[in-house]
């Protein structure tokens, strides 16, 4: 299944890269022992490529904490009452932060192992110069590529903490022995995202565009991956300006007013996640020409009915817009689910842009997957259905409608009813365990055959068997989000129904539904048949987003509809990618109230952000207006209360920082305003 043979692999600088990843006597965490004399270390480009191979197995490792930043505090997932494991300290510090009472005590918002990575990357852009004047086998097109791959991969790890901390330390310094370590103040987030966007844009196509090997070029930072975060970026940003003074306004930003257009921001997000998809597109076309593998041929995978809003670009050398694996669903009583399959099971899929590489026999496991997801009994969640519900008109397993989640086939295997032993996951009937709903995408065999069971107008899953290991590459980018985002920004733009930028939005959300979607038919003599637009290029009833339950909850008169259905695919289609939280995050922070077009104040100012030139709002208005709507239900409707009492700010929705990076700051840093005591200061 994976063919890299040199990325992730231990290096060989056990000192320069035997780097604390807790906060024990430093605030930052981000530097060696004094174990090597540095100056005889960097001599050729084995030494760099060294570093900047333990860069990318630094960030596998911290993974866990990546996916809990954006995954643990959303409305997709709710505490597993079946749950038997021996990390009983680990499963109570979950729930206690699920429950809306993080405390800066506990190790998950230790970001120590971030910086390590940021250091490392920060490492090879150092020394870079210096090996190119030593190695003359080493040429300027090998280091101007790794420049970029190191700028990108340092930019996405302080992307990763400004959306989990808001404000964060910054720095592009190499840090190797103690006595360099300083007392790095809190960098305001809309600086850092300045900062890592020029980063972004210095390096933008000059990255490789493919390796010579396909989990390579999966597995490390390609074009297609720094397009794809700068269309990400752009959307934070566009976003985080809307929510503080509107469409368009000045920033103040490091003393100095800026104009900003906030539509030029989603623009942007539009144009590079094109940008991203015709990069990957390219990937895939000279992949398949010169190595092979992938999707070899054309049948494997379809546009889904977006060919209306391709562009021209695409038809170079046969490319094709939005091409996405098929799936067929071939056989009606037992139906395999080709994407899923290629995207999760086997990995480095035709739809991958950036994914993390693990391999047990290199010491490189994802333990994450196993703990978080599945049905194990030392699983600590289960999927929400009560939130999952709201995505459906009928819900996840009704048919009052067409649009009924008991027909989308990533509620299949994202929302399972009932646990049962050897394996299986039931949707009733006999078997033991304990009820609830389970998330077993990433665990499913490589054949993947769904058993179903038909009564009538019943018909459902009978059974799932799944695969657990730890070995599952762990996806950062993939086509379906880059579409996605690409949609959002398309639908913050929308000013009706009628307009460009609504109907892009809505095509893309269709296409992405039409992909998972079986269409009940009753003269089918109550079997599963493909949905009749599986094939064509226009929607039709069932397989287009017609609304659901959740587009009549309180608070959408105020909102774009189109926003709210690209909220909905994104919630099915990433369930436990860790990116939830994060997408509540930047839509709160979109919908808070900045000052009136009357005159008249919105939200009370926030002391931290506001300067006499440039007035800020905290936010409150959002954050109660995304409580209501999406963590109100089910599941997450018993501490929605607390969640509004305790939100009195944007602040909020960002992690408490780890208290002894506050501690050992001696003042550089100032806690987290909403959780400003750990249980050891009360």
């Amino acid at each position: 299944m994976k063919s890299l043979k040199n990325i992730y692999y231990t290096v060989c600088l056990t000192g320069l890269l035997s780097v604390s990843t807790s906060s024990c006597t430093d605030w930052l965490t981000i530097y060696p022992q004094d174990r090597v004399v540095e100056e005889n270390f960097w001599e050729d480009k084995n030494d760099l490529e060294g570093v900047r191979n333990g860069a990318y197995r630094q960030m596998a490792n911290t993974v866990s904490k990546l996916v809990l930043w954006g995954e643990l505090r959303s409305d997709n997932f709710k505490e597993n009452t079946a749950f038997q494991g021996n990390n009983r300290d680990e499963h109570n510090m979950y729930m206690e932060i699920q429950n809306g009472m993080p405390d800066s005590s506990m190790s998950v918002f230790d970001w120590g192992g971030v910086y390590t990575t940021i250091n490392y990357c920060n490492k090879v852009l150092q020394h870079g110069e210096e090996v190119l004047a030593k190695d003359k086998q080493f040429t300027t097109s090998e280091w101007l590529y790794m420049k970029a791959e190191m700028t990108a991969l340092r930019a996405l790890n302080y992307f990763y903490l400004i959306r989990a901390f808001k404000d964060v330390p910054y720095t592009t310094k190499v840090i190797n022995k103690d006595a360099e370590v300083e007392h790095f103040p809190l960098t305001n987030q809309l600086v850092v995202l300045d900062s890592i966007i020029a980063d972004c844009e210095s390096v933008a196509g000059r990255a490789r565009q493919r390796f010579s090997d396909v989990a390579d070029s999966k597995g490390m930072i390609t074009n297609s991956a720094i397009y794809a975060m700068l269309a990400d970026m752009y959307l934070w940003r566009g976003s985080l300006h809307e929510g503080r003074h509107g469409k368009k306004g000045n920033d103040f930003v490091n003393g100095q007013e800026v104009p900003h257009d906030v539509t030029e921001d989603y623009q942007k997000a539009v144009d590079y996640a094109e940008m991203s998809l015709l990069s990957l597109a390219r990937q895939n076309r000279d992949e398949r020409i010169n190595i092979g593998g992938l999707m070899t041929t054309s049948d494997e995978y379809f546009d889904y009915g977006l060919s209306k809003i391709s562009n021209p670009a695409y038809t170079e050398a046969g490319l094709s817009n939005y091409n996405m694996i098929k799936n067929t669903f071939l056989q009606t009583s037992v139906p395999r689910l080709e994407a899923q399959t290629a995207i999760f099971t086997l990995g480095n899929s035709a739809e991958s842009i950036f994914e993390l590489q693990y391999r047990i026999s290199d010491n490189l496991k994802n333990t994450i997957v196993n703990s978080l997801f599945g049905s194990a009994s030392d699983t600590h969640l289960q999927a929400n259905k009560e939130s999952l519900d709201l995505l459906f008109n009928g819900g996840t397993t009704g048919e009052t409608d067409t649009d009924g989640g008991k027909w989308d086939s990533r509620v299949w295997t994202c929302c399972q009813s009932q646990l049962t032993t050897g394996n299986l996951i039931s949707s009733g009937g006999s078997g033991s365990g304990s009820n609830g709903t389970y998330c077993v995408k990433y665990q499913l065999p490589t054949n993947n055959i769904l058993n179903m069971e038909s009564s009538g107008n019943t018909r459902e899953i009978k059974s799932v068997r799944y695969l657990s290991d730890e070995e599952h590459n762990w996806i950062i980018y993939r086509m379906t989000d880059v579409m996605l985002i690409q949609a959002e920004a398309y639908a913050c733009m929308a000013k009706n129904t009628s307009g460009k930028e609504y109907k892009n939005a809505m095509a893309i959300c269709n296409a992405i539904h039409r992909r998972s979607f079986y269409n009940y038919s009753s003269s089918a003599s109550g079997s599963f048949v493909p949905g009749q637009d599986a094939t064509a290029t226009t929607a039709s009833a069932g397989n287009t987003y017609t609304g659901s339950t959740r587009d009549t909850q309180n608070g959408l008169k105020n909102i774009n509809a189109s926003i709210i259905a690209v909220m909905n695919e994104r919630q099915i289609e990433l369930i436990g990618e860790g990116k939830r939280w994060f997408d509540l995050v930047r839509f709160a922070e979109r919908c808070s109230a900045g000052p009136k077009s009357d005159g008249k104040p919105g939200d009370p100012e926030d002391p931290r952000e506001s300067t006499e030139e440039w007035p800020v709002q905290n936010g409150y208005t959002g954050m109660l207006t995304m409580v209501d709507m999406f963590l109100s239900a089910g599941g997450n409707s018993n501490f929605a209360t607390t969640l509004k009492n305790r939100f009195k700010n944007r602040y909020g929705l960002y992690n408490p920082i780890y208290y002894m990076e506050v501690k050992a700051s001696e003042g550089a840093i100032e806690q987290n305003p909403v959780w400003n005591k750990s249980k050891y200061e009360q």
